[in-house]
């Protein structure tokens, strides 16, 4: 299993670095860490969560652990929780998919 560990601020300027790391990662079972989040933006979240959703497609594993409290902040501000990045014990994603 890949590990990919986040920069401390998920803004505009870390999406297009955010995404291109993830798509060099595609097909590999992968745990992001998220303990040294400072910052949650909107569009890095939305990359995690596209992300997210195309590792179950493919059904490899992906999750986001260790989220730091303000990583958890983040995702509450943009109405998410920390569970949507966990895989349910079939193996498929919270998100839906």
């Amino acid at each position: 299993m890949c590990r990919l560990e986040l920069p401390a601020r998920l803004d505009l300027l870390a999406a297009d670095e955010l995404a291109e790391a993830l798509e060099h990662l595609r097909d590999t079972p992968l745990e992001v860490i998220a303990s040294g989040v400072t910052h949650v933006g909107a569009l890095c979240l939305q990359v995690l969560l596209a992300a997210r959703l195309q590792w179950a497609r493919d059904g490899v594993t992906f999750r986001i652990i260790d989220g730091s409290d303000a990583f958890a902040s983040g995702l509450a501000r943009l109405g998410l929780s920390p569970t949507e990045f966990q895989e349910e014990e079939n193996g498929s994603s919270s998100l839906g998919g």
